[in-house]
This record gives C-alpha cells, sequence and structure tokens, in this order.
C-alpha cells in the first residue's frame, strides 16, 4: 500500500509535555503561587515549565527572557505544536488551568471560583488530586461523581495540607524517568582502520560488538545496534536500526534511534574502544542524570565530554536536530553546549580509541 509520508513513532506527550498538570478552581493569583513554590521545591531535580494566562492583551509579543538578556519577536504567531515544541523539553509542566487545559488535572474545590470550575468541567479528564479550599462540604455533586468514577481515586486534601499532592507529583515524575536503551555504533566506515571495527577481536575470542552487547546486557539496557544499510541486517546479536540520517555521523546514527523511540533515553557507545570495561559503563548508569540533556563521561587529560560513551535523554532529540539545523553534526558540539551531568574519570584507559591498525597493534599487546 502506498503511504504518502514515512511512518514515525511520536513522542509520548500531552498537551505539552511528558508530565503534565493543570491547576484549576481557584484564584489565579492562589494557583499560581502554589504552582512557583512547587517549581521551587523541585527544579534541583527536574526540568519545570509554568504555563499561565493574561487576563488581557498585552501590547507586545510574548517575549523570552534569559538572565539580562530578553527576545522579544515581531509576531505573536503560535499553535499547539509550538506548545509541545516547547514543553517537550522539561520533565514537569504545571499549567494555569483556568486559562488551559492539560491532561491531568489538581482540581481546587473553592467557593469563590465555583462557575470558573463549572466551566471547566470537561477538561477534567484525569483527576489526579482535589483541594479543598473551604471544605469537603462544598464539593459539588457532579465533581463527587466525576471523581468516583475515575480509574484511580485523587488524592483529597485541604488547602492548608498540600505536602501529599507535592509528594505524589515527585513520585509521577521519578516513575516517569524514560527506560534506558542501549545504542552500539557499528555504522562507520572504518577507513581509518581499514577493516570493519566492530568486528574486531581483542580479547576471549569475541568481537567488539559482541563484547558491548553482553556488557550492556548485564547493565540491563536492552541493545539495538546502528547501522548504516539494511544490507547489514542479521549480522549482529541484536535489532539493528537503520541510519536515517545518512552523512551525519554518530549524531545522525543517535537521531535515528530517536526516531525509532523517541520515549526511550539511548546509552550510546562506539565500537572503537576495546578497554571500556563494566564498571565505567556501571559507573556512567549510576551517575544518570534523567533531568539534564545528557550525562556523559570526560577523562583526566580531556576538557571535553565523550559524546560516544553517554546516555542521550529524550529532550536531546530536538536538541540535537536543532544544532544539525544550526550546521552542527558534531554530538559533542551539543553536550559541550547544553546541561549534562559530567562523569570525571580517574583513569583515560577505558577511553583509548582504537582507529588505526597501529592503535589496534597496541592495544592487543596489552591482552597477550
Amino acid at each position: 500500500m502506498h503511504q504518502k509520508h514515512p511512518k514515525m513513532a511520536r513522542p509520548d506527550l500531552g498537551h505539552y509535555g511528558h508530565t503534565e498538570f493543570a491547576l484549576v478552581g481557584s484564584t489565579c493569583e492562589r494557583m499560581e503561587t502554589i504552582m512557583s513554590e512547587w517549581v521551587d521545591q523541585l527544579s534541583d531535580r527536574y526540568r519545570c515549565l509554568m504555563v499561565t494566562g493574561e487576563h488581557q492583551e498585552h501590547p507586545t509579543p510574548a517575549s523570552l527572557r534569559y538572565g539580562r538578556k530578553r527576545f522579544t519577536p515581531s509576531t505573536d504567531a503560535w499553535n499547539e505544536y509550538d506548545d509541545r515544541l516547547t514543553g517537550a523539553d522539561y520533565d514537569l509542566v504545571l499549567v494555569n488551568g483556568n486559562h488551559y487545559p492539560a491532561a491531568r488535572q489538581i482540581v481546587f474545590v473553592d467557593e469563590q471560583k465555583a462557575g470558573t470550575l463549572e466551566r471547566r468541567r470537561e477538561q477534567l479528564t484525569d483527576i489526579y488530586a482535589i483541594v479543598h479550599v473551604n471544605g469537603p462540604a462544598s464539593m459539588p455533586e457532579w465533581l463527587r461523581e466525576q471523581a468516583k468514577n475515575q480509574h484511580c481515586p485523587p488524592i483529597t486534601t485541604s488547602i492548608s495540607l498540600l505536602k501529599p499532592v507535592l509528594v505524589g507529583l515527585e513520585r509521577v515524575l521519578s516513575d516517569r524517568v524514560a527506560p534506558l536503551r542501549a545504542l552500539i555504533l557499528a555504522g562507520g566506515a572504518s577507513s581509518r582502520m581499514g577493516t570493519d571495527k566492530a568486528h574486531l577481536v581483542y580479547r576471549d575470542g569475541r568481537s567488539e560488538v559482541e563484547r558491548l552487547y553482553e556488557l550492556c546486557t548485564s547493565a540491563g539496557a536492552p541493545v539495538s545496534i546502528s547501522v548504516r544499510d539494511d544490507a547489514q541486517t542479521g549480522k549482529y546479536p541484536a535489532p539493528v536500526i537503520t541510519d536515517r540520517f545518512l552523512g551525519l555521523g554518530p549524531a545522525g546514527a543517535i537521531c535515528s534511534a530517536f526516531l525509532d523511540d523517541p520515549n526511550s533515553a539511548w546509552l550510546v557507545l562506539a565500537c572503537d574502544l576495546p578497554l571500556l570495561d563494566e564498571a565505567t559503563i556501571k559507573q556512567l548508569i549510576d551517575a544518570r542524570a534523567p533531568g539534564r540533556y545528557a550525562t556523559a563521561l570526560r577523562g583526566p587529560e580531556r576538557e571535553w565530554p565523550e559524546p560516544l560513551v553517554a546516555i542521550y535523554e529524550p529532550r536531546a532529540y530536538q536538541r540535537l536536530l536543532r544544532f544539525m539545523a544550526l550546521g552542527y553534526s558534531c554530538p559533542r558540539k551539543m553536550l559541550i553546549n547544553s546541561e549534562i551531568a559530567l562523569v570525571n574519570l580517574d583513569d583515560m584507559l577505558p577511553l583509548t580509541n582504537a582507529n588505526t591498525p597501529e592503535e589496534r597493534d597496541r592495544i592487543q599487546a596489552i591482552f597477550r
């Protein structure tokens, strides 16, 4: 059957991001104060975004501010896809639900804003918590019935005791950490080596791709092999992901993995590091910071992170694409200029490359 557009896996997003909650039913001042307090308490571990609304038109388009630098565009054109392009970069999006919907809701039962809540009734599709401002007696019957019919009973508390809701949000965020998959890069041309580096054998009769496969499997990460084309299918001990960004090197291979599964984080490993061992991979995984774009290793003699022994979080996908749009196809460039976690190694050996026959011979001598 003819397909007009290639089928692509889409990230698991709501109106904005992977995890989003609309606070609805009380005054904007009260809810936005609560949102700000929660963001302050969560932002050391998670990237958080607040979405609020204004009660009147502003004379200038929406602007962005970073430190003392302010960006004010000449147009305020914006649509639902811009919402997602912005929100997908964050772990948690908190929305003023009096103005805009979100996938899940924290409902305030407030006599002062009962009409607002009633008007938003159809948007209460997944109530996570109910917060009583005036006491349980003021809860409308329709909301009581709606909450009762949900798959999971909502957290119920009072405006003076919001801690259970915040603890619940932290639990949701912890549960929503992206699963970890491994991508072994075996699609390079190996032009300097003169033979396929992925199939070189340094020890124990196993090729490098087989050895890395076993290390990742032992670490609990399902493995895929990045290859140049479909002709390489069947040559490896794991499923392959064919490069769909031809000619862009490792960055293209990483983006191809995200095309295959945009909801997972990817542990990316080059197959030209024959001294990379289980302890170093475990050190990297243990240091994983899901709230950053990536977690990468850095050797004691290196100024920059190693991009091909690194964990790339789902948000790194869009970041890599944007760097490529600027003309930068080196993943190290993205890592250097993004919020990442660095693991500083005491020993350079695990990051020692073997890209030429001379380098291969020196490393093979270690195992003789």
